[in-house]
């Protein structure tokens, strides 16, 4: 790449970080799905996502080649329309409140 290119680049990737800050964790997961996926489209070994994933987890997640294959498949289909719509996930969650209401009041261990 030339110096101008590098630079630009450069700025480009300091202003997505700094978006990506402020971003909520649906934005933040929609930019990493993104990204394995572009990754493995042009190449880019599973292990060597999955590894750097690893390296950059905040919470100490363990992330697997399958792990990234499915971000890639989620990927591709994300290019045509969603997998799970909002209604969907809004029902889902409502039926499984309904089938098992104790859960309700459980805290989260994780």
């Amino acid at each position: 790449m030339s110096k101008p290119e590098d630079i630009a680049n450069n700025v480009i990737d300091t202003t997505n970080d700094w978006i990506e800050k402020v971003s909520s964790p649906a934005s933040r997961a929609g930019s990493v799905i993104e990204r394995a996926g572009r990754m493995r489209e042009e190449g880019v070994d599973s292990d060597v996502i999955a590894l750097q994933m690893t390296k950059n987890s905040p919470n100490s997640q363990t992330y697997t080649t399958r792990d990234v294959e499915a971000y890639s498949k989620l990927y591709q289909d994300s290019k045509t329309k969603v997998t799970i719509t909002s209604k969907q996930t809004r029902a889902l969650i409502k039926d499984q409140h309904e089938a098992n209401p104790a859960a309700d009041d459980l805290i989260s261990q994780s």
